[in-house]
């Protein structure tokens, strides 16, 4: 009973107070009539919400300032122009290193937090994503930029193969060669293999760095890989698989056949290597090399599978992607044909020219592959994969101050046109048509007319003489 009466009497001394500020005072009559009423002036006591916010108790006001401060913030996270200046800052300080440890991380949580939600096919059957770039703070400032870049590229490559439905288990290999080539562990899936998990080993086996994981390197795996990667320097990335389609075509006697633009892009750059079994032993890495030779960038392994090389990751991936597309399609018209002599193959000059044209392939400023790999990183990324991959091209919409249509120089009138197209032979004609201009001073004597002698006069030059005459005729004195 004693709290209910004073609350009673809270709510009597309010309203009150409200009673008696009602009227303004005369102080504040006249500094609105002059025009510098101050805002206590426009407020209406009478007013429900006014009432409201006054009888609110502090901690409730405080709830609601927070709750609208709140609101605030997340319309700015959820910004799209948020999220592209933040990536940006991120790769930056990527690429240079001049972010402490502990602020790139922080961007970069902040970044993975604002990442885009899965919204491609790529994310249809998984709900829960482990992320590709697992490197923080500490364990991303023990790599240089460099490392940190191929190890996010390399785990990302295995993601795809594993989509793709290329993997087989624990077992295969994609390397990634720098000073040393990164290996994934002996015992973790394709799914699950992050930038940190790769393992660091050097062409004579040894390994450099464990990763984060406890497991090992499979022996098979360094043997094939340090022999390519020993005798082609130039060959940095190396995908090897067992796919049934790979595998269909590397045991074919007639080999890669040319049906379709995208066996073309890669036939003249395919060897072959017998098989001795599983390759454990040290033995066949001369044969290995000597099969792959010097300019061969796709080796198919009989009863084993392929190993598809680059220069980059970049490389390597999209003469992947080339490859079994090209074996897909020949399994699936060998099966319609019902074999290959019922096959229809293109002539030579067709083969040539198919070549040719995949040869001068590919976009402006964009290296082979580049494209391709670009486009699948940011659909692991818009799947939620988090890659860590740096965009050459983070933004895909133009400038809003760029034309759409390309410039092009304005057409000269009809005129003009013909001016320019003949000069050349305008300047040969120019003395002949300066000479034929000028009159002969013997032949315009003689063409000159004379008086009313009959000789043909031009129009102006008769109405001259005839007014002479005129005026000679009113100057004559009458006899």
């Amino acid at each position: 009973m004693p709290k209910k009466s004073n609350s009673a009497a809270a709510s009597a001394a309010a309203a009150a107070a409200i009673k008696s500020s009602k009227a303004p005072s005369a102080a504040g009559k006249a500094g609105a009539a002059n025009g510098d009423a101050k805002f206590i002036d426009s407020i209406d006591p009478e007013d429900p919400e006014y009432q409201r916010q006054l009888m609110r108790p502090a901690e409730i006001k405080e709830d609601l300032t927070l709750m609208e401060q709140r609101k605030r913030v997340s319309l700015i996270l959820n910004s799209e122009a948020f999220r592209r200046e933040l990536e940006e800052i991120v790769q930056s300080q990527l690429k240079t290193g001049g972010a402490q440890p502990a602020s790139l991380d922080a961007l970069r949580q902040l970044s993975d937090l604002l990442a885009p939600s899965a919204s491609s096919s790529v994310a249809a059957a998984t709900t829960s994503v482990l992320p590709v770039n697992d490197l923080r703070g500490g364990d991303a400032a023990a790599y240089q930029p460099e490392e940190r870049l191929l190890r996010c590229k390399l785990a990302a490559v295995y993601r795809l193969v594993d989509l793709h439905g290329w993997s087989e288990g624990i077992y295969n290999h994609v390397t990634g060669a720098s000073e040393h080539f990164l290996i994934n562990p002996f015992g973790l899936e394709y799914r699950e293999i992050t930038a940190g998990s790769l393992v660091k080993i050097d062409l004579a086996g040894d390994i450099v760095d464990r990763g984060c994981t406890v497991f090992g390197v499979n022996k098979a795996g360094w043997v094939l890989h340090s022999a390519i990667h020993s005798a082609r320097p130039d060959i940095r990335a190396i995908v090897h698989l067992h796919s049934n389609e790979a595998l269909a075509v590397a045991n074919s006697r007639c080999g890669l056949l040319p049906l379709c633009p995208e066996a073309l892009a890669i036939m003249d750059e395919v060897a072959f290597h017998d098989f001795h079994g599983i390759v454990s032993d040290e033995s066949e890495r001369p044969a290995l090399i000597e099969s792959i030779g010097q300019k061969a960038t796709v080796l198919l392994l009989r009863h084993h599978g392929v190993c598809v090389c680059g220069a980059t990751l970049e490389e390597a991936w999209r003469r992947t992607e080339l490859l079994m597309t090209a074996a897909r399609i020949q399994l699936e018209s060998l099966r319609a044909a019902g074999g290959p002599d019922n096959l229809w193959l293109p002539s030579e000059a067709a083969v040539a020219a198919g070549k040719a044209a995949a040869a001068r392939s590919g976009a402006n400023g964009w290296s082979f592959g580049q494209l391709e790999f670009e486009a699948a990183m940011r659909e692991l990324d818009g799947a939620g994969y988090r890659t860590g991959y740096v965009y050459k091209e983070p933004r895909l919409r133009a400038p809003e101050d760029r034309p759409r249509k390309p410039q092009q120089p304005p057409t000269p009138p009809p005129e003009e046109e013909e001016a320019v197209a003949a000069p050349a032979e305008d300047e040969a004609n120019a003395p002949e048509t300066a000479q034929a201009a000028e009159p002969d001073p013997v032949e315009s004597a003689k063409e000159e007319p004379v008086g009313e002698s009959g000789t043909e006069q031009s129009q102006p030059a008769a109405e001259e003489a005839e007014k002479l005459n005129f005026d000679q005729s009113e100057q004559q004195p009458e006899v």
